[in-house]
């Protein structure tokens, strides 16, 4: 009895003290314990631009990265695909300083990138959901850009969305976990193959706005409740074929 009232509630609170410096810090720094420990979206981009700074890649060299991730996720897939290009792609000027991040910098596991020099692949997309949905429209034949095409993609409930809007998405994210990832599991597994609310609930958190391919943001006609189908539908389907594309330059 003494024993267990030796370690009672009461006799570890006795045990330590809430000193009146260490509680002001905790207060001061409510921001900082919101995401201690965690990785959302926003601390996944800082994190990848900050490679590609160190990697010394141009502008049109970190677009390709995110594009080559937005056609698809997993690294080895994304270097195989670059060895299959035919001979005068693999010249361009953005080709091997691309390939070569990749090679280094990319993973495809999270656990495999908890060290500052490495990112996982799956998460270059979630970085910038309306420039990964805007790379999707612009490889995409316009017969092929439909709705249930737009929210299959895992990024589309990351955008700020109108209640239907987010609906639709929420299907397609639930479809893609569920049939997609679960349809072509492989023995190299990179994602849980299931629906989980809790990270359809981070991701729908989430407001990013679209973007045009001058690299523009796109706000929603009504900013506060997000954009409507028609709105998706009527940016989905723009012509893009004609593109006034900024100076690649460093």
């Amino acid at each position: 009895m003494a024993d267990d009232l030796a370690y009672s509630v009461g006799a570890a609170l006795n045990a330590m003290s809430l000193t009146v410096e260490f509680k002001k810090y905790v207060v001061d720094n409510r921001v900082l314990w919101s995401t201690f420990g965690k990785m959302d979206s926003h601390l996944y981009r800082k994190k990848l631009m900050k490679l590609m700074e160190a990697a010394k890649l141009t502008q049109e060299q970190k677009l390709v990265v995110h594009f080559l991730f937005s056609v698809v996720k997993k690294k080895s897939r994304v270097i195989d695909g670059l060895a299959g290009l035919s001979a005068d792609t693999q010249k361009m000027s953005w080709f091997e300083p691309v390939k070569s991040f990749i090679s280094g910098t990319i993973v495809d596991y999270n656990v495999s990138a908890k060290t500052p020099d490495k990112f996982p692949g799956t998460h270059v997309p979630t970085t910038n959901p309306g420039l990964d949905m805007m790379l999707w429209r612009l490889s995409t034949d316009p017969k092929d850009r439909t709705l249930d095409a737009f929210f299959i993609r895992t990024t589309s409930v990351q955008l700020h969305l109108a209640p239907e809007s987010q609906a639709k998405a929420k299907l397609g994210y639930k479809s893609y976990w569920d049939d997609v990832v679960k349809g072509t599991k492989n023995s190299v597994k990179t994602e849980d193959s299931k629906y989980r609310e809790d990270y359809y609930n981070t991701s729908a958190g989430d407001t990013y706005l679209l973007v045009d391919d001058n690299l523009k943001e796109v706000k929603p006609k009504n900013s506060k409740v997000g954009y409507t189908l028609e709105e998706i539908t009527n940016w989905m389907l723009e012509d893009v074929s004609e593109i006034k594309s900024k100076s690649s330059s460093s």
